[in-house]
């Protein structure tokens, strides 16, 4: 699945960031901040915290099957742009745990189409340790491509969502009732190989279902079915392409496990963003020295003749 599905929405739909299309299998990070809930207002705290069983398999064989944890970590305010600090944490069977964490912009609330463009609210990003056991620390900058060619702007992903009303859901966590959501998504591009134009159509189908109980995501459950089609002609030759051939097709589950607050500890976060913005500031006020409420001396009455 990491191959067929992952790989494949990463490179035409950049939603790398969606971490039930991601594998455990030899991935080097994951990034779980897709999963969060930008329609609504951000109703989570530093240390609330959620985990859900990420399942998939495609046509091709591959599969997966690992835990995924999204911990509120901290706040910072970078630059006077104020972002919590997601980590993301993934463990599998036979598989080392793995950690990251993002600081993410609180203006992706107020954008309708951010989960399209996460990465323009991304504004930190830490996958590793140093040698001293510190966070290694990335500011995340675009590409100078993305500038340049502008493929959002003259190829965008196209996008739809429906409202298909209440349900239940039964998880391991207990039963809720949820509003349940279609996502379609899907993009066209066209390349040149040779003496050759192939056009590849990559779709995917999200079904999710919403509990205003669970924090950070309110995701109850989540299917996810991808798929990849293409055509080739020979250049000037476009009347004689054949039909669209399926590539691969896959299927994906996010199902809820727990949710809490408090009991986790952050893995890659520095210390002094593991608080609350008002936290922080209150500590750094207090940390200031106080100023002296000391009075000058009066000055002595003078003396009468």
């Amino acid at each position: 699945m990491r191959r067929a599905i992952r790989s494949l929405l990463v490179a035409a739909l950049a939603l790398s960031l969606l971490p039930a299309l991601a594998s455990a299998q030899g991935a080097t990070s994951f990034n779980g901040i897709g999963l969060v809930d930008y329609a609504r207002k951000p109703d989570f705290k530093v240390g609330d915290w959620v985990r859900y069983r990420m399942s998939g398999k495609s046509e091709l064989g591959m599969s997966d099957d690992y835990e995924l944890t999204l911990l509120v970590a901290g706040e910072e305010d970078f630059w006077g742009d104020p972002g919590f600090w997601l980590e993301t944490w993934v463990e599998g069977p036979d598989q080392p745990r793995r950690a990251t964490a993002s600081l993410v912009s609180y203006e992706a609330f107020t954008d309708t189409a951010a989960i399209q463009r996460l990465l323009l609210y991304t504004r930190k990003i830490i996958t590793l340790l140093n040698e001293d056991g510190t966070p290694k620390i990335d500011v995340n900058k675009p590409a100078s491509s993305t500038l340049k060619q502008r493929h959002d702007v003259m190829n965008p992903v196209s996008y739809s969502r429906h409202q298909l009303g209440r349900d239940t859901v039964t998880t391991p966590k207990g039963t809720f009732a949820v509003e349940k959501v279609l996502m379609k998504q899907g993009k066209g591009v066209t390349s040149a190989v040779g003496d050759s134009s192939i056009y590849t159509e990559l779709r995917e189908d999200r079904t999710s279902h919403y509990s205003p109980l669970v924090p950070i995501t309110h995701l109850v459950r989540e299917d996810i079915v991808t798929g990849s089609t293409r055509k080739t002609w020979l250049i000037g030759r476009s009347g004689e392409a054949a039909a669209m051939n399926v590539r691969d097709r896959g299927e994906g589950a996010a199902t809820l496990l727990d949710y809490g607050h408090g009991g986790l500890e952050p893995r890659m976060v520095p210390k002094k963003f593991q608080k609350s913005l008002a936290a922080q500031a209150k500590a750094s006020a207090t940390a200031q020295p106080a100023k002296s409420a000391t009075k000058p001396a009066a000055k002595p009455a003078p003396k009468t003749p």
